[in-house]
């Protein structure tokens, strides 16, 4: 089916959207407080069960979501206005300063993000900002690399050279020129990303260096769901589904946009 990336990739992330969206205005149950029974099965009220604390697994799922999205917009959003306009002047430079920039940004992608999350954590504790910095910088490398690449390839063109042989400031050729051509490249980047980081603030999650501790996520509920995973294993599964889910809905989203914006595919389609 044409373009059926696209679709499930929005689909999915239209879900996990609108789950975010409703609990803003409301909520099951308090996703902080007990509740019921410890490790109740899914029935009514509690859809999902009860975790190992009696917590409502549904409305920490749905409060959950709106961090995973914060978290993950955010992170991206960070990375590509640092990554982006360094990625753009690494490509346009014609000396020795793009690739300076070009090394530096190769230097920078040796330090994961769990290594940076925990570097932070020591300096000023765990929290979501200390997770979406330790992800944002880390995410910046490949915002500089894709950016570069594609401003290379958008100076060879005739109507750019052009420009610049008229005497049009470098920086005009950059605002109208360059980032509108390299745009639906970085779109795709953006996308795959914001996964990345979804999944990257699970983990830190997980070992107990991202957002506080009376902040549920997805990847703390794993790490509490560790210890109950023979007696109740759906208490692990529901937010590792979340996580799945959300990972696979960006980078499908991903998949999709490449396929829809990039002319040669289109053509092969």
């Amino acid at each position: 089916m044409k373009h059926s990336s696209l679709a499930v990739g929005g689909l999915l992330i239209g879900l996990i959207v609108a789950t975010a969206v409703v609990g803003l205005f409301w909520m099951p149950f308090d996703p902080n407080a007990l509740v019921g029974p410890r490790l109740q099965a899914p029935g009514w009220p509690h859809v999902l069960g009860t975790d190992a604390f009696g917590g409502d697994i549904a409305s920490r799922i749905i409060d959950g979501a709106k961090r995973c999205l914060l978290i993950g917009v955010v992170s991206v959003l960070g990375a590509g206005v640092v990554g982006i306009p360094v990625g753009v002047v690494a490509g346009m430079s014609r000396s020795w300063f793009g690739d300076v920039l070009a090394r530096a940004a190769d230097i920078l992608y040796g330090f994961p993000a769990l290594l940076l999350a925990i570097l932070f954590a020591a300096a000023l504790g765990g929290s979501t900002w200390t997770a979406m910095a330790a992800i944002a910088i880390a995410t910046v490398p490949a915002f500089v690399r894709i950016a570069r690449a594609a401003t290379m390839q958008v100076m060879g063109l005739g109507f750019v050279e052009a420009a610049q042989l008229s005497g049009t400031p470098t920086f005009q050729v950059a605002l109208r020129h360059v980032l509108p051509n390299i745009a639906p490249v970085l779109g795709v980047q953006a996308s795959v990303s914001v996964g990345l980081a979804i999944l990257a603030e699970a983990g830190l999650s997980y070992l107990g260096l991202g957002s506080g501790q009376d902040e549920p996520t997805w990847g703390r509920m794993l790490r509490e769901a560790q210890d109950q995973l023979f007696n109740a294993p759906l208490i692990a599964l529901w937010p590792g589904l979340a996580i799945a889910l959300a990972t696979l809905g960006f980078n499908l989203l991903g998949d999709g946009l490449r396929d829809f914006l990039d002319p040669r595919l289109r053509e092969i389609a």
